[in-house]
């Protein structure tokens, strides 16, 4: 389950807009607010198997949308690449003089703040 929850959390950030309004609602009570599908169908007035339907709907989607698109696997294509990229230049800037090793800190902070990795 814990796989499946942090798939569709990140599969909603590229691509939760695209659900509709309602799907959006279930989804975020469901896999962020950690409500139960009794709990949203009392909340929303709707049964528990639609609250299902529509989890299941919502996924699919999110899904479908990542095949089409690929957004999520090329962001993490990237996030490789920059990680990569922080641990050589963590190896490397001691050879670089001090001014253009400042400038390549710069960047090199931004990209890993981008995508949120640790420098060294």
């Amino acid at each position: 389950m814990i796989g499946k929850v942090t798939r569709v959390g990140d599969l909603y950030d590229f691509y939760g807009a695209l659900l509709t309004e309602r799907q959006r609602q279930i989804v975020e009570l469901y896999y962020f607010d950690d409500w139960s599908l009794a709990e949203i169908a009392a909340e929303l007035c709707v049964t528990r198997q639609a609250v299902h339907d529509n989890l299941h709907r919502a996924a699919l989607q999110l899904e479908s949308y990542e095949s089409a698109l690929g957004l999520l696997e090329a962001h993490a294509r990237q996030r490789t690449l920059v990680d990569s990229l922080c641990t050589a230049w963590h190896q490397a800037r001691r050879h670089v003089p001090p001014e253009q090793a400042a400038s390549m800190n710069r960047c090199v902070e931004a990209l890993a703040r981008e995508y949120q990795i640790e420098t060294g």
